[in-house]
């Protein structure tokens, strides 16, 4: 499977940004990166990550390491500043990185109301010219505008990192999954409304001792003497002591 290293945003002096909560560009592209390291495990990618060091010495060190595991994708998340209002994926100046980076921006449909997607080809960033994989170098948005930062924190980043995903399973050929495929759904236990029904102590009880209104659920799927038990919480059921009481079974059909 192809290897992808993964290199959040490392500055020694970190920058902050206008996000709605306690932030910096170094953790949310942390946050960001979490989340794409996840789903491409899922995905069956090979996955190194830089660590956590900062500063220009532990990017030097990154681009080492990569190049000595022979990453087939070198993958940088950065987020950027200056009034801007684009996300943009910056690569090496020849075909096959331009190639790489215009996937990329082809799956780039997840972004902040206003903003758009390029491909700006960089010779000059170290990350960039220094690895020997392809390098896509992602400045995912604004961080100086308000607007991007509470709409990246508000579900925007797992949906830019799912876009990145897309992106690499299609430039290696690997099939897509969501994150939710294959798995089996979950059956919610259905509430039921009761408007003054009697309600019995247990399924012999010949009188009732009060009635019950409002929504209830099934305690149990048995049915004794044509009664079965009711609880008020769906993680109530089946549990000893959480049993409001009996009632008749038509009551719920």
């Amino acid at each position: 499977m192809a290897k992808i290293y993964l290199s959040p945003a490392l500055h020694g002096n970190d920058n902050p940004t206008k996000c709605p909560v306690k932030c910096s560009e170094n953790t949310h592209c942390g946050q960001y990166v979490d989340r794409l390291e996840k789903r491409l495990k899922e995905l069956g990618f090979s996955v190194k990550r830089g660590g956590p060091a900062t500063g220009t010495e532990a990017m030097y060190a990154r681009v080492r390491e990569s190049n000595a595991w022979g990453a087939d994708l070198h993958y940088v998340a950065h987020t950027n500043a200056g009034g801007g209002r684009y996300s943009m994926t910056m690569c090496w100046n020849d075909a096959i990185n331009k190639k790489a980076a215009n996937v990329m921006n082809q799956y780039r449909k997840a972004l902040p109301p206003g903003s758009w997607h390029k491909v700006v080809p960089n010779n000059d960033l170290y990350e960039i010219r220094a690895t020997r994989a392809v390098c896509l170098y992602d400045e995912l948005i604004f961080h100086d505008n308000a607007e991007d930062c509470r709409w990246f924190h508000d579900g925007g980043m797992e949906k830019m990192a799912e876009d990145a995903v897309k992106a690499f399973c299609d430039w290696f050929d690997v099939p897509y999954r969501s994150e939710n495929a294959g798995k089996p759904a979950i059956n919610k236990p259905a509430a039921f409304a009761l408007s003054r029904e009697p309600l019995y102590v247990s399924s012999t009880a010949k009188s009732a001792v009060g009635t019950a209104t409002g929504n209830y659920y099934r305690w149990d799927n048995k049915v004794i003497n044509g009664r079965v038990r009711i609880t008020v919480k769906p993680e109530w059921i089946g549990k000893a002591g959480q049993v409001t009481g009996w009632i008749s079974e038509k009551a719920v059909k």
